[in-house]
C-alpha cells in the first residue's frame, strides 16, 4: 500500500518554500542554511531533505514559484484588459503592484536573487528570457501606442520602455524597504500620472494629480547631535554594535561618540520621534568627512546608520539619508561612500532606490592591527 499523500507532500513543499521566502528576507542568501528554514517552517531538517535534496534546489524552487506567481499574474490581468495597447500597459504596472506579488518578503526574494553574486547565475537562467519577453512586450505597446498617434519621430518607444522598467523596479526597491507600510495606492497614481505624461492622448490624468502627498516616512524631526544629546543615543549606538557582534558596553558608547562630537571629527544625525517635550531619540547616522585623491576633492563617509527595530519601515533611515546628503552636499563634497554587508538586502534595497551604486571594480581591503 502506497504511503504518498500528493495533497500533504504539496501542502508542506509550500510551507517549506513560505518558509524560505521569510528565511532569505531576514539572512539574505549567503547566510541562510537549512536550519533556519527549518526552525521557521516549524519542522526538521529531516523534513526539509525529504522534500528537497539541497538547499540549492529548495532555493531554486522559491524563486521559480515566485517567478511563476508573478507571470501567471500579468497574464491574468492581461486577459481582461481588452485590446487596446495603452490600457494593456496600465494593466501590466497595476499588477506589478499587486499586493500578494509584492509583498515584501518576496521583493526579498527577487533582489537577493538578482544582487547577490552567488544567485545571479541562477535567476538569469530561470528569468532571464522571461524578463526580456516582459520587456518586449511593454516595448511593443509603447510602440503601437506612439504609431496609432503618427508621434514616431517625436516620441522614441524604447525610451520610454526603458523608463517604464525602471519605474517598476524602483517600486519594487521601495516595497522592500518600507515593508508592510507601502503605500501601493500611492505609487499606483504615480506611476499613471506617467504615463498620463507621456501619453495624454491616450492615458488620462488620474484625479487629484497635483496634490501634494503627504509624507509617509520620516521622524518628528532631524537634528545635528550635541554633547546634550549624549544619554539619548548612546543606547542607539550601543545597539548598532550589538547588531555587528559587538559585547553591549554603554559606557563605550557614550565615550567614543563624546570624543567624536566634541572634538567635530565626525558629524551624527539623530531621528526624534514625538513632540519637543516628550521627544524620543530613534535612529542615527555617523558621518565622517575625509578626501578623494584621484577626484582631488572632499568627500563623505557614512559609516553609521541605525533605526530603533520598533520604529522601523517608517522610513526613517530615507530621511536620515535625505538629511545626510544635504549635508555633503552642501560642503562641496563630490560624493558619498558607504559599505553594507552582501547579505544587508533591506539596507542595500534603500541605498540603491536613492541612487548609490555597487562597485564592482575594486575589492576592499582592511588590515587588522
Amino acid at each position: 500500500m502506497s504511503t504518498s499523500n500528493p495533497p500533504i507532500h504539496k501542502e508542506r513543499r509550500n510551507l517549506l518554500i513560505d518558509a524560505t521566502i521569510t528565511a532569505i528576507a531576514e539572512y539574505g542568501l549567503s547566510k541562510l542554511t537549512l536550519a533556519k528554514i527549518s526552525s521557521i517552517a516549524g519542522v526538521t531538517a529531516g523534513t526539509v531533505n525529504f522534500h528537497f535534496d539541497s538547499k540549492e534546489t529548495l532555493l531554486l524552487e522559491t524563486l521559480r514559484f515566485v517567478s511563476e506567481e508573478f507571470d501567471r499574474s500579468v497574464a491574468e490581468a492581461l486577459k481582461n484588459a481588452g485590446p487596446d495597447p495603452a490600457e494593456r500597459l496600465a494593466t501590466i504596472i497595476d499588477a506589478s503592484l499587486d499586493p500578494e506579488i509584492t509583498e515584501h518578503r518576496k521583493m526579498a526574494v527577487w533582489h537577493a536573487f538578482d544582487s547577490e553574486s552567488r544567485g545571479r547565475e541562477d535567476y538569469q537562467r530561470i528569468r532571464g528570457d522571461l524578463d526580456r519577453q516582459n520587456y518586449k512586450l511593454i516595448l511593443s505597446l509603447c510602440d503601437q501606442i506612439i504609431r496609432r498617434a503618427n508621434k514616431q519621430s517625436q516620441i522614441n518607444a524604447r525610451a520610454i520602455a526603458n523608463a517604464i522598467s525602471g519605474l517598476t523596479d524602483e517600486v519594487w526597491k521601495e516595497i522592500l524597504f518600507a515593508g508592510e507600510n507601502y503605500d501601493r495606492d500611492d505609487a499606483r497614481h504615480v506611476c499613471r500620472c506617467f504615463l498620463a505624461s507621456v501619453f495624454p492622448w491616450c492615458c488620462p490624468m488620474p484625479a487629484d494629480a497635483d496634490k501634494r502627498f503627504a509624507s509617509s516616512y520620516g521622524p518628528t524631526r532631524i537634528s545635528v547631535a550635541t554633547t546634550d544629546d549624549l544619554t539619548d543615543i548612546a543606547p542607539l549606538f550601543d545597539l548598532y554594535r550589538q547588531f555587528y557582534q559587538q559585547d553591549a558596553n554603554i559606557e563605550l558608547a557614550n565615550t567614543y561618540l563624546h570624543d567624536r562630537i566634541s572634538t567635530a571629527s565626525s558629524t551624527v544625525l539623530i531621528a526624534w520621534d514625538g513632540d519637543i517635550e516628550r521627544k524620543k531619540a530613534v535612529g542615527f547616522t555617523q558621518l565622517y568627512a575625509s578626501f578623494c585623491s584621484v577626484d582631488a576633492s572632499p568627500i563623505w563617509i557614512l559609516y553609521d546608520l541605525f533605526v530603533d527595530p520598533s520604529m522601523r519601515n517608517r522610513g526613517m533611515g530615507k530621511a536620515l539619508m535625505e538629511q545626510a546628503e544635504g549635508i555633503a552636499r552642501d560642503s562641496g563634497a563630490s560624493r558619498i561612500d558607504l559599505e553594507t554587508a552582501i547579505d544587508n538586502i533591506n539596507a542595500q534595497a534603500l541605498y540603491e532606490a536613492r541612487g548609490y551604486q555597487r562597485d564592482t571594480d575594486f575589492y576592499k581591503y582592511s588590515l587588522e592591527l
